[in-house]
């Protein structure tokens, strides 16, 4: 029985997401996983999850398809570069890639190149738990024109501004235009909890709780009525 090999797509445009679909669909032993318009979101879905196999454009806005793959620290992640300019062509090898499609795509040549997918995958292993927690442990945020990699170890509250939100990592700011949902779910959920409907705190950096707040670092952190009964189920403590 042939392995299953587990992909993504990448790309900024629709129509050349739907052929990559469309393509994979047909090879049994390619498994979709998930398709992506934005660079920076499969880049943070790569880090939490088991990917072999990357279809990626290379011109995209913000994040390019050659620097997105040089952030991909997986050593088990193959890419397949798919872009309509072969100028990148030389570029895309020094990555390196596994292959290279140029658009328009013929199937057969599709073919070929997730066969040398194929011909590298070797079977899939239980990950442990520690190594669950360790491709939770940095995200990449997106701060304006930056992004940046983030230890998710380091920080210790983050702040809901308008449709902005503050990270406060050791000390020092970082602005993200995103919302807590969607980085709720990019954080190991055994660490963060949220508290308020303006904060989200990490439970390690917790110095002490009041019936109405807490304190991280010497700042005041108010506990919302509505988040109260699940956060102090979080919180183991003893004595009196």
């Amino acid at each position: 029985m042939n392995t299953q090999i587990k992909c993504i797509i990448v790309d900024d445009e629709n129509g050349a997401i739907e052929i990559l679909e469309s393509y994979i669909h047909k090879v049994t032993w390619l498994q979709l996983e998930s398709s992506f318009s934005d660079p920076l979101e499969a880049l943070n879905y790569i880090s939490h999850n088991t990917i072999d196999l990357v279809f990626m454009d290379i011109n995209m806005p913000d994040l390019n398809g050659i620097q997105l793959s040089r952030m991909i620290q997986s050593e088990t992640t193959s890419i397949i570069f798919c872009t309509a300019y072969s100028e990148h062509a030389v570029e895309s090898y020094e990555v390196p890639a596994l292959d290279y499609l140029l658009k328009p795509i013929p199937f057969d040549r599709f073919l070929n190149a997730v066969s040398k997918a194929q011909k590298i995958s070797k079977p899939k292993t239980d990950i442990s738990e520690g190594a669950k927690q360790n491709r939770l442990a940095k995200i990449f945020v997106k701060s304006g024109s930056q992004i940046h990699q983030v230890d998710t170890n380091e920080i210790s509250l983050i702040k809901k501004d308008g449709h902005y939100i503050i990270l406060k990592i050791k000390g020092r700011e970082l602005l993200s235009r995103m919302t807590f949902a969607q980085l709720l779910e990019l954080l190991p959920d055994d660490r963060f909890i949220q508290v308020h409907r303006s904060y989200v705190v990490a439970l390690n950096k917790i110095e002490v709780i009041q019936k109405q707040f807490i304190e991280i670092e010497g700042k005041e952190i108010p506990i919302g009525d509505a988040f109260k009964k699940d956060f102090l189920k979080r919180v183991d403590f003893i004595g009196n």
